[in-house]
């Protein structure tokens, strides 16, 4: 029981998951014999959200995210630094974040976690003056996330395929000159992500060796391949052995530096699933460890 705690529910109704109303009316119903104040607000956008939270942690003990993984993002980053918890309940289409803490899909199940889990810090990554939590990432990677945003009607998987395949054809390789702590060197990269957690939403396993709580980032280069090769091995980046490929390479970074080598050319990028909204010549990445805490199942190692 967590009849001392007060939790607060930032629902997005954009989510398309289920009825705002229903949804809300569960909640309530689920949390108010747990908790000692429940409270449900929708936001009506990304920085909405973040300002509700903001607003929230005067109030509340436990500020929930009820959405996908850009609504989490936009909450989270509110509270990096603080001693608020920040809760999760899935509804967006490829649950990134959800996936990668064990939690349950359903965000009716997912309401179990925040009566029963357990509260556990882990690392926050910061791209330039934004924060993420799982992924985030340049090159095509931000070109996809830029397309669906600004072009696909719906969410999940096929959008994603559509636009990297559309994008392996259209797109050039990026020449990029990478700082990473104490080394340097070039590269022609189509794809450098920076992982907090191990994959992306839809189960694909973009950084095998990531740990969210060793005070470090998992840099994951993969580089021009041919899309025979990659077809064929494209059950590696689902199974976890995407490091067997020949075209992939990763290290573990507290800092990096990534700028392009092509003055006429930007670098697209992607935060936490979202286009970053900026595509610019420079970015750098660090990791800001065990900043922020997360209820998660008590099972959670």
């Amino acid at each position: 029981m967590r009849k001392q705690e007060r939790i607060l529910v930032i629902l997005n109704p954009a989510s398309g998951v289920v009825s705002k109303d229903i949804a809300a009316s569960v909640i309530f119903r689920k949390l108010r014999e747990h908790f000692d104040t429940v409270s449900i607000i929708n936001s009506n956008s990304p920085a909405h959200g973040y300002g509700i939270a903001r607003e929230g942690m005067e109030h509340f003990d436990v500020i929930t995210a009820f959405g996908g993984d850009g609504t989490i993002n936009s909450i989270a980053a509110a509270l990096v630094g603080t001693d608020k918890v920040l809760g999760v309940l899935p509804g967006g289409s490829g649950n990134g974040l959800v996936r990668n803490l064990d939690m349950p899909l359903s965000w009716r199940r997912a309401l179990d976690i925040l009566r029963f889990g357990k509260d556990k810090l882990f690392d926050v990554g910061k791209i330039n003056n934004r924060f993420f939590l799982n992924v985030s990432g340049v090159g095509l990677d931000g070109l996809i996330a830029k397309k669906i945003n600004l072009e696909a009607k719906t969410r999940g998987i096929a959008p994603y395929l559509y636009h990297g395949l559309k994008g392996y054809f259209e797109t050039p390789t990026f020449r990029v000159k990478i700082t990473l702590d104490e080394m340097e060197f070039q590269d022609e990269i189509m794809i450098v992500a920076f992982a907090n957690f191990k994959q992306y939403g839809g189960k694909a396993v973009i950084a095998p060796f990531a740990d969210p709580a060793d005070g470090k980032l998992d840099l994951c280069i993969i580089n021009k391949f041919r899309l025979l090769d990659a077809s064929i091995s494209i059950h590696k980046l689902f199974n976890g052995n995407i490091h067997e490929l020949p075209f992939y390479k990763t290290f573990k970074f507290q800092k990096v530096i990534i700028e392009t080598l092509d003055p006429n050319q930007s670098l697209p990028c992607t935060i936490d699933g979202e286009y970053g909204g900026k595509e610019l010549s420079s970015y750098t990445v660090e990791v800001l460890p065990a900043k922020i805490k997360i209820r998660v199942p008590a099972g959670t190692v």
